[in-house]
């Protein structure tokens, strides 16, 4: 259920988005940017299951904990700098 929410919200602020952009372009990034990180923010309590089941799995597994967290902390720069590109297109 909570994937609908998050998929409207885009929706919902896309839309908003297009119309603004022609209007006033600052406002329409504004919303961008304040979109993107309501939807993070919103999903951050999910990742953070996921990612404590993640260093779970890898604890029984034998591995060590260094190397998960080194895989944890690329895809996070990566995530920031994809969503910081998006915001300067």
């Amino acid at each position: 259920m909570e994937i609908i929410q998050v998929v409207g919200i885009g929706l919902i602020s896309t839309i908003l988005i297009l119309v603004l952009k022609e209007q006033k372009p600052m406002f329409a990034f504004l919303l961008a940017t304040t979109t993107g990180i309501l939807i993070f923010m919103f999903l951050i309590g999910k990742i953070g299951m996921i990612l404590s089941t993640l260093e779970r799995v890898a604890e029984s597994s034998g591995m060590e904990m260094i190397y998960l967290k080194t895989v944890f902390k690329i895809i996070g720069i990566s995530y920031i700098a994809e969503f910081g590109a998006q915001i300067v297109r």
